[in-house]
């Protein structure tokens, strides 16, 4: 699983931290935008290419996959890759926190943050959902909602998006605390929100840096 680890200018140890979980089909380098936006405010940003996308398309003999070959049980992983890559960051350098921490995701990333969260420890300081829905390629999370604790939650949805508008709200009675939204107009799903609605980068900005400790 291959991941871009990038700081602000400052020279600090322990920077709070955000990590980045695309789209369904996409990569981490389309977070770059929402990326620079934090490591300007003081954040270090870990931007993950899951499993089959990206550079993350080659198994251990070097034979490459792709997601469109997988079944949902090695879109089950997901989770667990995120874990291991943070395990070993946390191994190679002391830079990014991931006691003081947030997530943001897209459709399979919104997710597989969700049971990133449950599975860790130490929960996140917040979690920002693109279009998440009830299950997707069999990653279910209304039973983790309840399990996350007091994480808030800024969930992001196009109201010409019916299914995820009705997702969104099947998925806010499961939250334990906030459960802010953020709906445009128009537009598509996942990451393709943040693309055709880009002031919509300073609101997920905003919103998630309010809930962080030592923020700037």
């Amino acid at each position: 699983i291959k991941s871009y680890l990038s700081y602000p200018k400052t020279k600090l140890k322990g920077y709070p931290t955000i990590i980045m979980l695309h789209s369904l089909g996409y990569n981490s380098s389309y977070w770059i935008p929402l990326q620079q936006k934090f490591n300007a405010k003081g954040f270090a940003v870990l931007r993950i290419d899951l499993r089959g996308h990206g550079k993350s398309v080659y198994n251990k003999s070097f034979h490459q996959r792709s997601w469109r070959s997988y079944k949902n049980d090695t879109f089950a992983k997901y989770p667990d890759d995120v874990i291991t890559v943070i395990k070993s960051i946390e191994k190679e350098t002391k830079k990014p926190n991931f006691n003081n921490y947030a997530i943001i995701g897209g459709d399979i990333g919104a997710n597989t943050a969700v049971l990133v969260a449950k599975k860790l420890t130490t929960k996140p300081q917040a979690l920002v959902l693109l279009s998440p829905s009830m299950t997707f390629k069999s990653l279910y999370i209304p039973v983790a909602l309840t399990e996350i604790g007091q994480t808030p939650i800024l969930a992001l949805a196009s109201k010409t998006d019916l299914y995820a508008m009705k997702e969104q709200e099947k998925l806010a009675k499961f939250a334990q605390n906030t459960f802010d939204v953020y709906n445009v107009d128009s537009g598509s799903g996942g990451m393709l929100l943040i693309k055709q609605h880009p002031e919509a980068l300073d609101s997920i900005l905003n919103w998630t840096i309010q809930y962080f400790k030592n923020k700037k």
